[in-house]
């Protein structure tokens, strides 16, 4: 996994929706500058707000963060998170792999088991049952672990057959880093203790987070996994208004994070002037 020898990283998330690529560039590079660890951006096909409408739909994910791949030199990219369905598990490999050598080894992989109905009708001529989605999220997950790791893969679920794939060239890290993202508490955090690098969870406030954390923690003690190798993330909107409104309220509740286990936070801003003042404010103190 990427080294990285912060307790805490922090990170930029910037959903596509209304931007052309000169706008995401122009947020993925001030973050980059901005001392920021991490650029993140959603994989949706639709406007989530509107997916009906006829403005505001996003880029492609992967393609473009390909292109920010090639005009960053630092700081590292992935999806929160990439849908499993949208793509067939050897050729997702396949993409994030090829983003990881442009990058030179800066890739998060996220994934997770996608949600929007309309979009799954739209682009994939399905909605899968939720159960079906777990299924496709677990199975993804494997395969591509293994595709990061060999040359050649084998594997047979219940929804995929790969029979000795090539995986060629193979991405620069050794192997590529994980982060599965979602709160389900019976399913996703059990994927994410048995499989993931990182857990990304989803929670409105401290007590919510010490809960998912506590299930997260039982599953990484059923699966046999040592708790502590599992780096834990979670969001802060600072659009919502609902964040701590001075430097001082921000600092210790990223603390308190802290002392929950919480070694990744991404954040999402209304403009650059106020990602550039986090990091005048609040990174430097960490």
């Amino acid at each position: 996994m990427i080294h990285m020898p912060k307790d805490i990283w922090f990170g930029v998330h910037a959903p596509p929706e209304g931007r052309n690529f000169a706008d995401v560039k122009r947020i993925c590079l001030a973050a980059e500058e901005a001392g920021f660890d991490l650029f993140t951006m959603t994989d949706h096909m639709m406007n989530m707000r509107n997916p009906n409408g006829a403005g505001n739909h996003p880029l492609e994910c992967w393609t473009t963060l390909g292109g920010l791949a090639a005009v960053t030199s630092r700081i590292m990219l992935g999806p929160l998170v990439s849908c499993y369905g949208f793509r067939r598990p050897t050729v997702l490999a396949k993409i994030a792999t090829t983003v990881d050598i442009i990058s030179g080894g800066r890739l998060i992989f996220g994934i997770g088991a996608g949600w929007h109905e309309d979009e799954f009708k739209g682009f994939m001529g399905e909605f899968p049952s939720s159960k079906e989605r777990l299924e496709g999220l677990s199975e993804t997950v494997e395969i591509c672990k293994s595709m990061f790791s060999k040359d050649r893969t084998t594997y047979h679920g219940k929804m995929y057959d790969v029979n000795n794939v090539l995986n060629s060239p193979q991405p620069v890290q050794k192997p590529i880093p994980i982060m599965v993202g979602g709160s389900g508490e019976k399913v996703t955090l059990k994927i994410a203790a048995k499989h993931a690098d990182i857990s990304h969870l989803f929670a409105a406030n401290v007590d919510e987070l010490e809960h998912k954390l506590s299930v997260l923690r039982k599953h990484c003690e059923t699966v046999g996994r040592e708790y502590s190798t599992l780096r834990k993330a979670t969001a802060m909107n600072m659009e919502s208004g609902q964040t701590p409104n001075t430097t001082e309220k921000m600092v210790e509740t990223i603390e308190e994070y802290k002392k929950r286990g919480i070694s990744l936070i991404t954040f999402r801003f209304s403009n650059l002037e106020d990602l550039q003042r986090f990091s005048k404010d609040i990174i430097t103190r960490f």
